[in-house]
Formats: structure tokens, sequence, C-alpha cells
């Protein structure tokens, strides 16, 4: 029983840039902010930048405010009409389209008249008639090819997200028509991948979902083409539907999406589709499942990696590990964590939502072990000794003053950042300095052991490799992030610049510790620690290539890297390290 989602599902390039352009400006800009026509062919994504104030533009005229044109593109004339109203003009129109309207106005000048192959009334096709100003014709179908006026020469182009065989079928058409022709092919390259993948898709699963707008032409053509191959094919907008539709009848189920269809209500779709499925599972593989969903949702798992780091840790200094300084990681970093996903819980709606449905399910009981577990780590820090409660009492104090306006009100207008938490990458930055606060500076205190090399070697280790662990969570949520407005270093940097970054950083980490090995300065143990990033490099990677899904899974493999590492640290003891 599995589900297998396309690897080409969710946004294409253009429709992914605009919403970011549109996502950007509204968490950037002040005032009015419109969309000229609906940003895309989806009602959860319309809603959701609703949300957001922004609207959509439609046919009512809007002066002094942010008109963002969208990726479909708009016609010259209109364009003016917006720009001569007083409005700022934000571009977020597809490059694939914006190439299609330069093809048209050098080939107009040149005295060609305009074929363009697509569907009639479409927004993009309406933009490029405006481009071809006057001398367009649009062709949907053979018959409007026979139908054409005689003309001597012509362009033939095609609607970005058109089906290529049908635009192939057309052309032959009018080759036969026209003496002098010149043939654009405008179609994305993702809009044939699409197609391409749900033909390959629906020969290895018993049932087909396609996920998107009904009023979205491209994923129309999907549904159209997956019907075609005889397997049972379903046209959703949103999880609720998957219900009535007898999926668990299924061993193995595909799920495609269109290109205006947001990862959140993909991912929504997939999670439904798991519960219902494992409906199927027997009664003793679902409890496990669920003791396991439980461990990874709860940041139980993520205590235990706490634990085995701060294991590892102590053994890496010389310091014979104790129960208390391990329970004392243990709680704080439960508390710690879940503290930081019920502040987040509005952005795990859109990144998450096996997450979200466990917060509705034990938001209480999480809130209330949190406070039990934050009393029990600074009880126990007591018991060690006065200085390590100071500690571990101002590392509470600064997750408090973290969410607390700093900046006085009368200077809010005019910086931008007026809490730490509004800092890019200052949660990323700081969870890692909590971790090494109770993994190796508070350990070290009112013992005989002073702040050695060993010490500051397995500080830098835990802080960049925590570091790397709560990037490669920004990278997978950016989605999320963008509609709730946090701005991360992947936001800010781009994804493709922040892999870089994680990879430069797992390779400073593993050269730092090798060297500090190979030099004697700290125990060999130093040589195999440098597995622990590479470990969640490695893991990141295999993700961006679509063989593991986001998610509860995803999130338990990523956290293993802490239990890892205790492993290798315990094996290197039995070895006589």
């Amino acid at each position: 029983m599995k589900v297998k989602l396309a690897k080409t599902a969710g946004f294409c390039m253009g429709v992914r840039r605009a919403m970011n352009i549109v996502l950007d400006t509204a968490n950037r800009k002040k005032g009015k902010l419109y969309t000229y026509g609906p940003l895309v062919h989806n009602p959860q994504a319309v809603e959701m930048l609703k949300q957001k104030g922004v609207e959509i533009l439609g046919n009512n005229s809007a002066s002094n405010a942010t008109v963002i044109l969208r990726a479909h593109g708009v016609a010259p004339e209109e364009r003016k009409k917006i720009k001569d109203a007083g409005n700022v003009i934000c571009d977020a129109t597809c490059p694939h389209v914006a190439r299609a309207h330069a093809i048209l106005k050098k080939e107009i000048r040149g005295g060609y008249k305009a074929i363009i192959v697509g569907d009639r009334g479409h927004a993009e096709v309406n933009g490029l008639l405006g481009y071809a100003g006057g001398k367009g014709f649009v062709v949907e179908n053979i018959a409007d090819a026979e139908n054409l006026p005689e003309m001597d020469k012509a362009c033939i182009i095609a609607q970005t997200t058109q089906d290529r065989k049908i635009f192939q079928g057309i052309v032959e058409k009018i080759r036969s028509k026209i003496p002098d022709i010149k043939i654009f092919d405008t179609i994305c390259d993702s809009t044939s991948m699409r197609q391409r993948e749900v033909l390959e898709l629906a020969e290895e699963v018993d049932a087909m979902v396609i996920v998107g707008g009904k009023n979205s032409a491209n994923t129309r053509r999907l549904y159209e083409i997956s019907l075609s191959t005889g397997v049972p094919s379903f046209h959703i907008e949103e999880e609720g539907e998957l219900d009535r539709l007898g999926l668990e009848k299924y061993e193995n189920i595909g799920v495609m999406a269109g290109a205006s269809t947001p990862n959140w209500v993909i991912n929504k779709v997939i999670d439904r589709i798991k519960y219902l499925l494992k409906k199927r599972k027997s009664g003793l593989y679902r409890f496990f499942e669920n003791i396991g969903e439980f461990m990874v949702e709860s940041t139980l798992y993520l205590s235990l990696g706490a634990v085995s780091m701060c294991y590892a840790s102590l053994v890496f200094q010389g310091i014979k590990p104790s129960a208390t300084i391990l329970s004392i990681a243990f709680f704080y970093v439960f508390a710690v964590h879940a503290f930081n996903r019920y502040n987040e819980r509005l952005k795990d709606e859109f990144f998450d939502p096996a997450r979200t449905r466990f917060f509705k399910d034990y938001e209480k009981i999480l809130i209330v072990s949190a406070i039990i577990a934050s009393l029990a780590a600074l009880s126990l820090s007591y018991i060690l000794g006065f200085m390590d409660f100071i500690f571990l009492l101002f590392s509470y104090l600064m997750g408090i003053i973290y969410s607390i306006r700093i900046v006085p009100e009368r200077l809010q207008s005019y910086i931008k950042y007026k809490r730490l938490k509004d800092l890019p990458g200052s949660k990323d930055f700081l969870v890692s300095l909590a971790w090494a606060w109770v993994i190796v500076l508070i350990p070290i205190l009112n013992r005989e052991v002073y702040f050695s090399y060993k010490s500051m070697s397995v500080l830098v280790f835990v802080v960049l490799t925590v570091f790397i662990r709560s990037i490669v969570f920004d990278i997978v949520s950016i989605e999320g992030d963008r509609i709730v407005g946090r701005e991360t270093i992947p936001i800010i940097i781009g994804p493709k610049q922040t892999q870089l970054m994680l990879l430069i950083l797992a390779i400073i980490t593993g050269t730092f510790m090798f060297l500090s090995a190979a030099f004697e300065l700290v125990p060999t143990l130093g040589y195999y620690l440098i597995l622990s990033p590479a470990f969640i490099v490695i893991c990141f990677f295999v993700f961006q290539k679509r063989r593991v899904q986001p998610g509860t899974l995803f999130e338990a493999i990523i956290d293993s890297n802490f239990i890892f590492t205790g492993l290798i640290t315990f094996l290197w003891q039995l070895a006589g390290g």
C-alpha cells in the first residue's frame, strides 16, 4: 500500500516565482495590494492570499496601489492602463510567457501575422493577442486551423501550457494553408514533463488522483490524459473530497498536481490518502506506526537525540556520563522544541498536515508536559550546582526575550526588525546555541574540567550540526515560512545558495574534526563524528531527489543523526577508544 507522488507535481517555475513575488511583496509592503486577476487557478491559494490582504483587481480599477501582474502576463494596453492610474506595477510574468511576448513583438514588426495555438479566452492567450497588435488569430483545434483566413506569412506560437501533440497536429495543418510560416514552440518543458509523467505513473499504480483547481486548464488536461490510460482517475481540489472516492480498495495510488496547485494542498492530500490507507493495515502495525508518529511529532525522539549528543559530548571531553546531566538535556530540549512547535503551528498548517493534526489532538498535553519538563530541568540543574541552575535559567530567559519586542515604540517605524525573532536565521542560531549550552557548557561547570580545546571542539561540532539540521527544515518549510511572513536564510539568499551553504558547513565541520583528531588535539572519536554532519546533508539531498517526502518519516530520518552520533560514541568506547 503506497502513495506515489509525481516528481513534477506542484507549482511550475513561473507560478512558483509569481507566488514568491506576491508573498514577499505582501510581507514587505504596506498599503493596498492587488493581483491583476487570480494569481493561480486554485481556490485555496486565492483564499490564502486574500487572508494576507492581497485582493484580486479583476474588472475594477485601482489607483495608488501595488498591482502584481500574474504569471500569465497582460497585454501592453492593459499594462499602460494600470500604470496611468498611478499604480506601482510588480511584474511576475513567467519568463517563458515573456519570451513569447518578445517573439510576437519582433515578428509583427517584420510583417507577419500571429497564430496563437491555445485556449480562447485564457488570460495568457489574451495577453499574447495584445502583443499581436490586432494581427493575431487564436486556434484551439484542427477545425479552427481550417477556418483561418488567407495570409501570405504567419508566425505560429503556443500557449505555454498547451498539449504538444495538439500543437504539432495544428502546425501540420497550417503548413498546407500558408506558404511562409515561422514556428515557435513556446510550450513550457514542465508542462510536457507533467503530461509524460502522468502516463508513466499511471502504468505503475492502481488509481490516480489529480489535484488542482477545477477551472485550471493544465490540471484538467492532466486528468484527461490520466483517464485515457484506463486507470481509475479522480480530479479533486482539496483533501476533503477523498473520503467519498473509495480509495481504500486500491493498493497503490499515484498523485499528480497541476502547475497552479500549492505544495501545502498536495501535502494535505497525501496525508489524507495515507490516513485512509492506514485502515487496511493490521492492528499491530498501526499500533507501532502510531507510537513512532507520536515519538517524532511530540519531539520525544528529538529529545532522545539530545541525550545521545550529550553522551557523546561527555565522552569526548573525558567526563563520566551522568544520569542527571543526560536528563537535563532531555527535559530541556523537549521543552524548547515543544514550545517552538506551538509557536509555529500556523506555519506547520502549510508545511506538515500530520503535525497540524497531531497538535489539534494533543496541544494541551504537550504544553503542560513542556512546562513540567522545564521545571524538571531547572530542579535537576539546581541539584548539580547553583551556577548550573543560573546558566539554565538564563537560557530559558533568553527564549522569552527572543519573542518580546525590544525596540521602543517611538523607533518602531524606523527599524525593520523589532524582535530577535524577526532577524533572519536567528531561531536557527539560538536553537543551536541552546543545544550547545545544555550539552557542552553546563556539564563542565563545577567540575575539575577546564574549558579545554576538547570542549571548544565539541562545542563547535554541536552548534554546526544542530544549525545544519535547523536549516534543512527551513528549506523544506520555505513555502509555509513565506506565507506566515517569517524571514529565514533560504528566503533571504535562496534555496540553492542555502544548499551550497549546508554543504560548505558540513565540509568545515568534518575538516575541523578530522584535523583536530589527526594532530591528537582531541580523541580519535573525532574521526568518526565526521559522519554526523555528512549524514544530515546526504539525507537532505536524497530528499531533494524526491525519494523521501517531507513529513514524519523525513524528520525521523534527519533526527536519527543524533542517535547515530551516540551510537558511534558507544561503539568507539567498546572498541577501547
